[in-house]
């Protein structure tokens, strides 16, 4: 996977792509005047996320394919407990629990997880929780999601 942002990210915005690439062991690339498309042909992974924002907040998760068709739209607001620190899981894929439509179109759309990971996220279809050893890093409020078959 690889994660991106909007053309020029607020501060905000940026640390919640720092800490989705730290959580998802991912790269983060900064888009700068890059088109869509440029990302995507330089991209070797199957799945593309662009955090998109609102008055200079994260607001949005866009999933792309590596065609560039949009698989997933996610309205979230960001819930950040004190300090959150950078995950610490050494390259294992986290889990992936709950149930509802969103977790099923996550499981879906992320590489598969790996079961020795200390970190997971607890999807409902109004909350997503990431932890990590225990400890809850941040939150996504979510306000609505859309698929490409919506």
């Amino acid at each position: 996977m690889l994660i991106s942002s909007s053309r020029s990210p607020s501060p905000p915005t940026r640390t919640l792509c720092k800490y989705l690439a730290s959580f998802f062991h991912c790269e983060y690339v900064t888009r700068g005047k890059s088109g869509l498309e440029d990302i995507l042909y330089g991209m070797d992974t199957e799945t593309l996320l662009i955090v998109g924002q609102y008055h200079g907040n994260p607001a949005s998760l866009t999933f792309f394919d590596s065609e560039g068709q949009q698989q997933l739209s996610i309205w979230m607001n960001v819930v950040f407990y004190d300090k959150p620190k950078k995950s610490s899981s050494k390259g294992n894929m986290p889990a992936i629990k709950g149930g509802g439509t969103l977790a099923g179109l996550l499981v879906e759309l992320l590489p598969e997880s790996d079961n020795n990971s200390g970190c997971s996220i607890q999807v409902a279809d109004d909350l997503m929780s990431f932890y990590c050893n225990g400890k809850s890093l941040f939150d996504l409020k979510i306000k609505g999601f859309k698929t490409m078959d919506d």
